[in-house]
């Protein structure tokens, strides 16, 4: 009887729905769009060269957002594509820029990830984002996952391929904001014809009793 009851009280439980996360294209970049979670937007990516310079890309985003093209004015061109169902955004080329160093892919991370939020490295340790500007650049190495949890501990989990990758302080410039700027080597992957960046979304921590 004592079963049927707890079995009873159960289903008069609300379920409340889960957290869903969908990619889309814009103008501004790839948007990670976590609900409630909050919003990540990788910006278009910008070329390095063994010479130092940078190459910036025409970004133009489908009228659906479900893909994008970045052009460049070498004709090097990117595709960019998505899997809802894994939470993918799929970058695609034909080959490795001539004379390229790296792809850089910079996101902006709001200020309230100070307010008790954390950062965590290939799943190690989680380290407090800074609370006052100090140095720009609080956290760097060469990684494949990074989670981002803000002050309630809900947040996101990003996967890639291993390559160098800095967490920076912009209040240094007078920014009000953080960010994650991911840098895809082309030395590391000479070969490569494309990468994938696959998100996940975190839920809080529960409070250990």
């Amino acid at each position: 009887m004592k079963k049927l009851l707890v079995i009873l009280a159960l289903a008069l439980v609300p379920v409340l729905p889960a957290q869903t996360l969908t990619l889309g294209a814009t103008a501004k970049g790839v948007a990670i769009d976590g609900g409630t979670t909050g919003l990540l937007v990788l910006s278009a990516p910008v070329i390095t060269g063994s010479d130092g310079k940078s190459r910036k890309p025409v970004l133009t985003p489908a009228a659906d957002g479900a893909s994008a093209t970045a052009v460049y004015a070498d004709g090097f061109i990117i595709k960019i594509t998505f899997s809802q169902k894994d939470g993918e955004a799929i970058y695609s080329f034909d080959h490795p820029p001539v004379g390229a160093k790296s792809l850089v892919i910079t996101t902006p991370l709001d200020l309230y990830y100070n307010e008790g939020g954390t950062y965590a490295a290939n799943g190690g340790e989680a380290k407090l984002f800074p609370v006052e500007k100090d140095k720009q650049l609080f956290a760097q190495g060469s990684f494949n996952r990074l989670d981002i949890r803000n002050g309630s501990g809900a947040g996101f989990s990003l996967q890639m391929p291993e390559s160098y990758q800095q967490l920076q302080d912009n209040r240094i410039w007078g920014t009000q904001s953080f960010a994650w700027i991911y840098h895809y080597d082309f030395l590391r992957y000479p070969e490569s014809t494309g990468f994938t960046i696959k998100a996940a979304l975190l839920q809080p921590v529960p409070a250990k009793k």
